[in-house]
């Protein structure tokens, strides 16, 4: 069975009007969005992206196509409307019952829960987790009790709040409702081939792995982003992560095994949990990273949750290339995306 993109595709090349309000395409060469039935002559395919909305490829930086006009009385997608109104539910009660929300709005809950995923990049689960987190996020600040956070936000559990909500912190709740003062990040160092690397932890986990060349301005880097929390240098009690970063560094061994602190998004951590799997030596395509956490047509937000990794090597986006083979962005520059993937080829087994 053809992929997603490869049936938008087939439609575009059939100048298909009947796909017109279930995607747009927008084409790289050009900077513009078409309907698939837009007469326009068909661009070749390695600059062609998918949208479900146009509104998606405008903020991605495209603009309307003036002979298609897919800003002016387009279809409206039932389905989309669907999903947006579904959103409004969970929103205003997270306990919402999908298969009688599905029956409701004419669907399968099956083909509801697809729909969901393939536009918000993320499943329903995660959507409510991030809606009750948020929840959270908002009643720390001036609640006198985590616990009663926990079940006013909607969690069952304290259990199920830590595993689902507390992560999405960055931080324990406690030290978040007090604006992370008192939060102690431990900091160290370590000179590679690929430059100055600082890395930073919490008593939970690697928080941030930076690589450059100023060590002054990569520890800057580090407390911007903590503004709260004290930062103190700790080469001694990193001493292990850093043997393993080290190593990681030089393309040899793994950095499953090390505890991670992360603040994202839902589909930033799907991300970066999904890169944590591929192998090291191997690469994959975007497309093929957006397809493995279930969101075909998120292409660009998937580069971009790359681009948002906070732990260099840890969570190896540097294996993430483009589709004919090219390197693509790295945070930290392309020489080092580079001088990783060569080690790690010259240094297949562990």
């Amino acid at each position: 069975m053809e992929d997603l993109d490869e049936q938008r595709w087939s439609a575009v090349l059939r100048r298909d009007a009947s796909f017109d309000g279930h995607f747009v395409y927008a084409v790289a060469s050009t900077g513009v969005v078409c309907r698939p039935g837009c007469a326009s002559r068909a661009p070749r395919r390695e600059n062609v992206e998918f949208f479900v909305a146009l509104r998606d490829a405008e903020i991605a930086g495209y603009r309307a196509c003036r002979r298609c006009r897919p800003d002016q009385d387009a279809p409206r997608d039932a389905a989309l409307d669907a999903v947006i109104t579904l959103c409004r539910r969970l929103e205003d009660d997270t306990t919402t019952d999908l298969a009688s929300f599905a029956a409701e709005v004419g669907y399968s809950e099956r083909h509801l829960r697809r729909r969901f995923r393939e536009v918000t990049g993320v499943t329903v689960g995660a959507y409510v987790r991030t809606i009750l987190a948020q929840r959270a996020r908002e009643s720390l600040p001036t609640s006198t009790a985590v616990t009663d956070v926990v079940y006013e936000s909607g969690f069952g559990s304290n259990r199920a709040f830590y595993e689902h909500g507390a992560h999405r912190l960055g931080m324990t709740p406690r030290n978040y409702r007090a604006g992370a003062e008192g939060e102690r990040i431990a900091l160290t160092s370590l000179l590679t081939s690929l430059g100055v690397v600082v890395v930073a932890a919490t008593a939970r986990g690697v928080c941030a792995i930076r690589i450059g060349e100023d060590l002054a301005q990569l520890e800057e880097e580090v407390a911007r982003e903590f503004p709260h929390a004290t930062l103190e240098r700790d080469d001694e009690g990193l001493s292990h992560v850093v043997a393993l970063v080290a190593h990681v560094a030089r393309g040899r061994g793994v950095a499953t095994s090390l505890p991670l602190d992360l603040r994202g998004t839902a589909f930033q951590v799907r991300v970066w949990e999904e890169l944590r799997g591929v192998a090291r030596s191997t690469t994959l395509t975007y497309s093929e990273l957006a397809e493995r956490v279930g969101a075909p047509t998120a292409v660009r937000a998937t580069g971009s949750a790359c681009g948002a990794n906070p732990v260099a090597l840890v969570v190896p986006c540097h294996r993430v290339v483009r589709r004919d083979g090219s390197l693509g962005g790295y945070r930290w520059g392309l020489e080092v995306k580079q001088a990783l993937l060569s080690a790690e080829r010259e240094c297949p087994s562990p």
